[in-house]
């Protein structure tokens, strides 16, 4: 009868330990996941960070997106005030992009310390 019982309670010992287990590692796994979600999404944000530059290098060199698009390659001298509008533009767009790399690194940092 008493090694039944302590056969039972080292059983439960045991369990209570592999639970406690884990837990840590699904608190592991899900870590992870929000670590890679955020890389996932950084990475698309950097993608499209990347098109728009090439947008604004074609129409800074006086090409135009639709029509190459038909096969016609012609380059059309933008006017001082297109190429005005269009650093305007990309300096805004060059701002954003900044803050939002030292965001991503600022995430990354903070996630680093829990």
């Amino acid at each position: 009868m008493n090694i039944s019982i302590v056969i039972i309670f080292v059983a439960l010992i045991i369990f209570i330990f592999e639970q406690r287990r884990h837990i840590k590692f699904l608190k592991l796994v899900n870590y992870n996941q929000e670590t890679r979600h955020i890389m996932t999404k950084h990475q698309r944000y950097l993608l499209e960070h990347q098109i728009e530059t090439y947008k604004f290098s074609l129409d800074t060199l006086g090409y135009d997106r639709d029509e190459i698009s038909k096969g016609n390659y012609t380059k059309h001298e933008p006017n001082p005030e297109k190429l005005q509008a269009l650093y305007a533009e990309f300096e805004r767009n060059e701002s954003i992009y900044r803050s939002k790399n030292i965001q991503f690194e600022t995430e990354l940092e903070l996630r680093e310390t829990n």
